[in-house]
This record gives C-alpha cells, sequence and structure tokens, in this order.
C-alpha cells in the first residue's frame, strides 16, 4: 500500500547502546547521504557519537515526517511518547534484546527501508492508554501498560477494581498490570496475559502473582474505563507508566484508565506479518 513519502526523517537511538550502535551509524548517515535523504540527529546521541549537527529533540520532532529509531523496544516506547498526539510515524530498527516493535534490521535495513522511505509501508494504529492519577496533576500515556508494584516489600498490595463504574473484583496480589494489545506481548504475557493481535480494541487486566489462583487475566473492551482504588498498600508500591513514570501509590490513590483519543503509527513493512514476529520472538515451532 503506498503512504505519503517522508521529506524528512528524525533520527532517535538509545544512548545506553551507543557503543553498539556507533559502528552502524556511521554507516547508516552515508547510506542516507548517497540515497538523497533528509535526515536530522537527535543532539544527546549525536553528541555521543562525535556527531556534530545534533538538534534538541524539540526541533527534530517539529522538522520530521517520520521518526527512524535506532534501539530496542523501550526506544520505540520513549519515541512514541515523545512524540505525543503529533502522529508522526515511527519505525524502528533492531538492536538490543528480545522486542517485538522495531520493525527492521541493521544487516537488512537499507532494501527494507528504502521501500518505506519510497512510501511502501503500512500504518499500525496502536491503541494508547490514557492514564489520570489522584495524586498527579497530569494526565499520562501508555502505549505498553501501567504496571502496580509492590516496590522493595515482600507484602501484598490490595487493589479493588471497578469497570465502567460496576465493581469487578478486589486483587490481592504482588501487583496488576492494565495492558494494551501492543503491550500483551510484555509483562502481562510472562503473568500468564493472552496475546492480542495489535488491531483489536481491548486492554488486559493482569494480576501479578496474586494470592487466589482463580484471579485470571482478564481482556476488556477497549472504550471501558477502569478504576483502581488501593487499600492495604505495600510500603514501597510503586506505578509505572510504559516502564518510565514512575511514581508512589498509597490508599489515598485513585488510578482512572481509559482509551487515549490520540494512537501510535508504527510503520510496518508491506510484507510484515504480526504472527511471523510472535513466531519468531517466542520461537514457536514452525
Amino acid at each position: 500500500m503506498n503512504q505519503k513519502k517522508p521529506a524528512k526523517i528524525g533520527i532517535i537511538a538509545n544512548t545506553a547502546y551507543s557503543e553498539d550502535i556507533r559502528p552502524f551509524f556511521g554507516e547508516f548517515l552515508h547510506w542516507l547521504n548517497s540515497e538523497h535523504i533528509d535526515f536530522c540527529v537527535e543532539r544527546e546521541f549525536a553528541d555521543l557519537a562525535e556527531y556534530p549537527y545534533g538538534k534538541p529533540i524539540s526541533d527534530l520532532l517539529n522538522e520530521s515526517d517520520m521518526i527512524v529509531v535506532l534501539g530496542g523496544d523501550g526506544t520505540i516506547l520513549r519515541a512514541s511518547h515523545l512524540v505525543g498526539d503529533r502522529g508522526t510515524p515511527i519505525v524502528g530498527i533492531r538492536f538490543g534484546r528480545l522486542g517485538f516493535l522495531a520493525e527492521l534490521s541493521e544487516k537488512t535495513f537499507s532494501t527494507e527501508l528504502k521501500a518505506i522511505l519510497n512510501g511502501k509501508y503500512k500504518l499500525d494504529e496502536r491503541m494508547v492508554l490514557s492514564v489520570h492519577i489522584s495524586t498527579e496533576n497530569k494526565i499520562f500515556h501508555a502505549l505498553n501498560d501501567v504496571v502496580i508494584y509492590r516496590g522493595h516489600s515482600s507484602k501484598l498490595t490490595t487493589i479493588h477494581v471497578n469497570i465502567d463504574g460496576s465493581y469487578m473484583n478486589t486483587f490481592r496480589a504482588d501487583g496488576i498490570i492494565v495492558a494494551t494489545p501492543t503491550g500483551s506481548t510484555a509483562y502481562s504475557l510472562s503473568c500468564g496475559g493472552p496475546i492480542l493481535v495489535p488491531g483489536l480494541d481491548g486492554m488486559v487486566i493482569s494480576p501479578i502473582c496474586p494470592h487466589m489462583l482463580s484471579n485470571r487475566p482478564t481482556v476488556v473492551h477497549g472504550d471501558s474505563r477502569i478504576e483502581m482504588i488501593f487499600d492495604d498498600v505495600a510500603d514501597g508500591c510503586r506505578l509505572s507508566v510504559d516502564g518510565r513514570q514512575d511514581m508512589a501509590v498509597n490508599e489515598k490513590t485513585v488510578v482512572k484508565i481509559d482509551k487515549a483519543s490520540c494512537t501510535a503509527r508504527l510503520v510496518r513493512a508491506e510484507n510484515s506479518s504480526f504472527f511471523s514476529v510472535v513466531r519468531n520472538k517466542l520461537k514457536w515451532t514452525q
């Protein structure tokens, strides 16, 4: 499917993998120049890579028609947070460990990325969660998940969950995860949650090590409003949004989660298949 060709791309890279990425970075920039592709590089990584023309992230976001991420899923999550509601498409070139979001490989990027920059790609519109926390004065967004966890304490936390104003259940557990379809292959999966295909309009509620074995992961409609009220909170209990924002939770905290009005737009190659990625990453029998 032919899409809009980006006039300029912005490059965001994982600084934690700078030693691994730097050898590729020089090759990548040489390729972009040889293909006459206009680009800019986030200053934070440019400084580490000794590239003298880095730009502040605000300028990069304003100038770019597509974001190319050098890193893994965590870097793509960061890019999605930076992009926010701009709707700028994001494509990843894989570095790091197991990941489901980075579409391209450093070994085969030239063929795949050339096709993408010529408008031959698919766009995945991924659900984003809107997270309101009573103790904070802002709305947070999550592409992957919202995680309540007990921190350093060994004590269980009691969490009352309401769905659309109706009482669902009270969980006594190490914590709880609310995941999007994108996040269903992350922490939620390791807690026994199901895999949701990316286009599904739903959320997974997965208790972490629940005291009652009958407390199982549950899928609710994407238009649901999830409300969590806390009781008997473990010392050091925390709430994490996409593994980035991290804040304390106590008995006075109320968390409300629903579908955000914005989406994350992930670029996929024309021949890309979600189940091919899952089979490869999870080592399913082929």
